[in-house]
């Protein structure tokens, strides 16, 4: 739909001069309204972009990209001049770039080199509702930076718009300094929503939602008149499944006889899920051709983040896939979990844009009232904060625990993430941010993960890491088909892969498959032979050189550690994994179970997946990257390695206790702490040997009169920090 006739037009001239006006402001609309794609054309086209970009943030990358597309289409310029984006590994800007979207996490990274976003005139926060982990941050960073502290140093004021469809705006609003709120009227037509009952409350964990979701899907092709259909599944695997199945049983419709409305002569069927290219992407958008129902089967990103035009079928799985915390574990998980109310409104609407339609819910009103919270968990209150806890380290944000949340997280949540950047040293026992802090910082990936790359790259051998973070920081690569005797045909050829280099170590198949595959003559018809997604590979691809590039910079940094150690190809591998993994350590504990040595104690089991799988009595100790829960603990890509490996490692996992930690993340610890601390580490290493003259310079340090100075040096501090908060208010 051209820009024109959406109904955000009306509300042009009024937005403008509310932004013009207005430091923060929020803007609420329906879905489809031309938020995303109209707002950042109107303040360009006013001139708001003279002194700066205006750069609009998306939670999503596939929505990031298409949303992008669209409005330079729509402005007539090429992708990556006027209009760009820029993702995770995936940058299409250029100098002259006026409008640049980007996810929440590539804006959170240029605000550690670029605090005061001097490259911006406006920001948008885009898809607010979503609560995204990074958008939740970026809420506390825009209202400290520019609301609570008025910085120094930018030539013009920094305009900030929040975008968010009618949910909480009045909780928003207030956090923002009560700051005004224009709604943007939408045009939805009214949906039929209907129960189908195919789902109770025992159905949690079940995945009887996919085979469901097709039946009611033909149900519709066959009997509803024309408009295209959309299907809300939860990942890529159910949906490629859910996609065969729908071929499979369109193939053999009799449209003479069996479809209700002559004028449906076919069904296309397309996938919709994050780590599609974007050319897959744009054939969402297409229409049809005449006489054909488009029938698009898709993640949650079809709910709110991206608008498909003709849609008057919805047939809502009633399921998300959401990472959650596992307190069990200790690790986040990515787990399927039935959506709340607002999520099945947001789905349901979508059946409702350009003509009356119908919304098909597998579930039942049981379900609904029983087992579907009213509003999504915020991402901060049910996730790891290791990253953005480090980042906020990163910007001088050290008082963790009191930073302005829209949500606080738990404080026990902000206390592990404390104590997993104390294991792998990424802070030093005062909550500074060490210099290896400062490297991982650099990589977009996991601290653990970083941590083994930059353990390759002291030793010269990060040809060995940077494929396996890259190949670790994209989709699943392996293609597990639906039918039983393709499942059967793939999983040989998996085994084969693994077993070229040794069958015992799912990182080394990972990095097997990456350069096998680059230097094939055909990748593509190599992955095909081999059911590896060529999509995800050749996103790997890109990963490791932008990664690379990020090793080589800090590599010519003249305090980039830098070691040598003697031994295989496969053995120095292991160790640089140990070296970031050893908080993913596990011990056999009895039969096929093995322990993990992180405090929890959990019991877990190899995954089904692993080529480690069945070889379990064969091996002691285990690293691994990540974890599935059913009705068991499953680890995931697994690794033998040596107790003489982590033996002096696992004494950081049990070192400090994350309640020892919540001084530190409210900066207040003690010169009288921290001598205390030493006293004891001195204690330990004068057990293991040390001389006695380090020993006699520990009681001279913590004597009576150094215990009472550091007491003294303590008060002064506190009464200083106390004037200075009697100045101006406290947050």
């Amino acid at each position: 739909m051209a820009g024109p006739a959406l109904p955000i037009r009306r509300s042009r001239r009024q937005l403008v001069e509310a932004v013009r006006e207005r430091p923060f402001l929020i803007v609420t609309g329906e879905t489809g309204s031309g938020k995303s794609t109209q707002l950042p054309k109107y303040l360009y086209e006013a001139g708001l972009a003279e002194h700066g970009a205006i750069g609009v943030t998306q939670p999503r990358r596939v929505a990031t990209v298409s949303v992008a597309q669209r409005v330079a289409e729509e402005m007539g310029c090429d992708l990556g001049a006027l209009v760009g984006y820029q993702v995770r590994f995936d940058d299409c800007t250029s100098e002259d770039t006026a409008i640049r979207y980007m996810t929440d996490g590539c804006l959170l990274r240029q605000i550690l080199t670029d605090p005061l976003l001097s490259k911006y005139s406006v920001i948008i926060l885009d898809e607010a509702h979503e609560r995204s982990l990074s958008t939740d941050i970026l809420f506390g960073l825009l209202k400290k930076l520019f609301l609570q502290e008025k910085p120094a140093g930018r030539r013009t004021d920094l305009k900030v718009v929040v975008m968010s469809a009618t949910l909480e705006v009045e909780k928003l609003s207030e956090f923002f300094g009560h700051c005004p709120v224009l709604n943007i009227p939408g045009r939805n037509y009214p949906v039929k929503e209907i129960f189908c009952n195919l789902l109770s409350p025992r159905d949690v964990g079940s995945s009887a939602y996919v085979t469901e979701a097709v039946k009611v899907t033909l149900d519709v092709h066959l009997n509803e008149p024309e408009g295209d259909i959309l299907v809300f599944l939860t990942g890529q695997n159910e949906i490629e499944r859910a996609c065969d199945l729908l071929f499979k049983k369109a193939e053999s419709i009799d449209y003479r006889y069996e479809v209700h409305d002559r004028a449906v002569e076919g069904l296309l069927i397309l996938p919709l899920y994050g780590s599609m290219s974007t050319d897959q992407q744009k054939k969402i958008f297409l229409p049809a051709p005449r006489g054909i129902r488009k029938c698009v089967v898709s993640t949650n990103i079809a709910a709110t983040s991206l608008t498909i035009e003709g849609v008057r079928y919805v047939v809502d799985s009633g399921f998300v896939k959401q990472l959650n915390h596992n307190p069990r574990v200790g690790l986040d998980i990515l787990e399927v979990v039935p959506i709340s109310k607002s999520e099945a409104k947001q789905r349901a609407g979508r059946a409702g844009r350009t003509s009356a339609g119908k919304s098909f819910g597998l579930f039942s009103r049981e379900f609904w009232e029983q087992c579907m919270p009213t509003h999504t968990v915020p991402e901060i209150r049910r996730s790891s904060l290791t990253s953005v806890i480090l980042t906020l380290k990163c910007l001088s944000v050290h008082d963790v625990i009191r930073f302005p949340y829209l949500d606080p997280p738990e404080e026990r949540h902000i206390l592990e993430a404390l104590k997993e950047l104390y294991q792998c040293s990424a802070i030093d026992r005062r909550g500074h941010v060490t210099r290896l802090g400062e490297f991982l910082v650099q990589f977009r990936l996991p601290p653990n993960l970083s941590c083994a790359v930059i353990k390759a790259a002291s030793l010269g051998c990060e040809d060995l890491l940077l494929p396996i973070a890259a190949m670790l920081s994209v989709e699943n690569v392996f293609i597990r088909p639906g039918d039983p005797q393709k499942q059967k045909e793939a999983e040989l050829q998996h085994q084969e892969l693994a077993s070229q280099v040794g069958g015992c170590n799912d990182f080394a198949t990972l990095l097997n498959i990456f350069e096998q595959c680059k230097a094939s003559k055909s990748p593509s018809a190599w992955c095909q032979k081999y059911w590896i997604h060529w999509r995800a590979v050749k996103s790997a691809f890109s990963v490791e050189r932008q990664l690379r590039e990020i090793i080589t910079k800090l590599k010519q940094l003249p305090d980039f550690p830098k070691e040598t150690f003697e031994g295989s190809r496969t053995e120095i591998l292991r160790r640089c994994l140990c070296a970031g993994y050893f908080i993913n350590v596990a011990r056999r504990s009895a039969a096929r179970t093995f322990c993990t040595m992180d405090g929890h104690g959990s019991i877990v089991y190899i995954h089904p997946s692993s080529a480690l799988y069945n070889q379990e009595t064969l091996l002691e100790w285990i690293i691994f990257h990540d974890v599935a829960v059913t009705s068991k603990i499953y680890v995931r890509t697994v690794c033998p390695v040596r107790y003489e490996w982590v033996r002096d490692l696992l004494p950081r996992l049990h070192q400090v206790d994350a309640y020892e930690l919540s001084s530190v993340a409210r900066e207040e610890v003690t010169e009288e702490e921290i001598t205390k601390w030493e006293q004891r580490e001195e204690l330990k290493r004068q057990h293991e040997g040390v001389p006695d003259n380090s020993a006699r310079k520990m009681e001279r340090r913590n004597d009576e009169q150094s215990i009472q100075d550091a007491r003294a040096r303590y008060l002064e501090r506190k009464q200083q920090r106390a004037q200075a908060l009697s100045g101006p208010e406290k947050e």
